[in-house]
């Protein structure tokens, strides 16, 4: 695993016990795309593409690690609202849970599906009353609310290559439909 700008600027950070945010920005255009929140060096919340907590920061680190997309990162000193956090992790612990879910994350990321088709849950796999995990009915109830694979990713909570791995798993049990491309709602 590279140890990238965002994870270096969080660990200085994170020494000079530092509070306020740090934006996060397309490379090419400076164009805002989220922020990670810090408070007396600890990183306590983050937004990114619509997504919150936990969840948006592990995508912008990932995003980071990978270099898909250029980011750039700026730092911003201010007061930091006490209802604002959501979780709290110091540098170190974030390091290690990083170190632990980025292998998951980059060998689940080429088993992802393309974001633009439509999933359906198999009568006969419900039907067959087939046991599941709970993390399993998650992926499916997301599925029965909005069968776009976006959307899937989107409305869960759980991290984009939990979804993977499940959405692989439900497959191999043939639960899934593929219903085919995603329509456009104009």
């Amino acid at each position: 695993m590279k140890n990238k700008g965002l994870l270096k600027v969080l660990k200085e950070q994170f020494v000079f016990g530092f509070t306020g945010r740090i934006n996060v920005l397309l490379g090419h255009n400076d164009q805002y795309l989220g922020a990670i929140f810090q408070k007396d060096g600890k990183v306590i919340h983050s937004e990114y593409e619509g997504f919150r907590s936990k969840k948006a920061l592990y995508k912008i680190i990932f995003d980071d690690i990978d270099d898909d997309i250029s980011l750039k990162f700026l730092i911003e000193p201010e007061i930091i609202s006490e209802n604002i956090q959501t979780f709290e992790y110091s540098f170190d612990s974030l390091y290690e849970k990083v170190r632990e879910r980025y292998p998951l994350y980059s060998k689940t990321k080429k088993l992802k599906p393309p974001i633009d088709i439509r999933l359906g849950v198999s009568s006969a796999f419900v039907i067959a009353g087939e046991k599941i995990l709970p993390e399993e009915f998650d992926v499916l109830c997301n599925i029965v609310l909005s069968p776009k694979v976006a959307d899937i990713y989107s409305n869960s909570l759980l991290y984009d290559y939990e979804i993977t791995n499940y959405l692989v798993s439900l497959r191999k049990k043939e639960a899934l439909k593929v219903l085919g491309p995603a329509v456009n709602e104009a």
